[in-house]
C-alpha cells in the first residue's frame, strides 16, 4: 500500500501535469469555446487535485471528512483549522472552490474568458504555496510517526525487561 507521502506526490504531479497544459492568462480571451472547457476542466482538474491531497491527508491524520451538501467548504476549513493549510491559503482556495462548482454545474458555452483569467493568472502561485504546505505537513507527520514508532518500540522493550 503506498505511503500518504507517495500518494501526495502522485496527486502533485498530476497538478503539475494539468498546470503545464493551461494556456497563458493574456491567451484566454482568444480562446475558442472548446478550449475555454479544455482551460476550464484543467482548472477544476488542479482543484480536485488539492481536495484529494486534503481527504488523504486528514484521513492519515484520523480526522472525520466532512458530509453534507456544504462539504467542499468544510473540508477547506477543516484542512485550515488542522494546521494543513494557513487561512490565507485557505481564502486564495475559495475562488477556484467557486469555479468547480460553477464548472461542474454550467455549460461550457457560459465560461467567461474575463473571470477565467484571474484564475489562471493566480493558480501557478496558488498551486505553489499549496504543495509547499502540504509537503510540510506530510513531512512533519513521518518524522512525528517515526518518533512515535520508536517511543513504542522503546516501550516494548522496556516492559521485556
Amino acid at each position: 500500500m503506498a505511503s500518504l507521502r507517495e500518494k501526495v506526490e502522485a496527486e502533485l504531479e498530476q497538478m503539475d501535469q494539468a498546470l503545464r497544459e493551461l494556456p497563458g492568462a493574456r491567451r484566454v480571451s482568444r480562446l475558442s469555446v472548446l478550449e475555454l472547457g479544455g482551460t476550464a476542466s484543467l482548472l477544476s482538474s488542479v482543484y480536485h487535485g488539492v481536495e484529494n491531497i486534503l481527504k488523504q491527508v486528514l484521513l492519515a491524520s484520523e480526522v472525520v471528512l466532512p458530509s453534507g451538501a456544504a462539504w467542499h467548504r468544510d473540508l477547506v476549513q477543516l484542512a485550515c483549522e488542522q494546521g494543513i493549510i494557513s487561512t490565507e491559503l485557505r481564502d486564495r482556495l475559495v475562488p477556484y472552490m467557486a469555479f468547480r462548482h460553477f464548472f461542474t454545474h454550467a455549460y461550457g458555452f457560459d465560461l467567461d474568458p474575463q473571470r477565467l483569467a484571474p484564475l489562471v493568472r493566480d493558480v501557478r502561485v496558488v498551486c505553489a504555496c499549496f504543495k509547499k504546505q502540504a509537503k510540510r505537513f506530510v513531512n512533519l507527520q513521518a518524522r512525528n510517526g517515526r518518533a512515535s514508532k520508536r517511543r513504542n518500540e522503546q516501550s516494548r522493550g522496556k516492559a521485556k525487561s
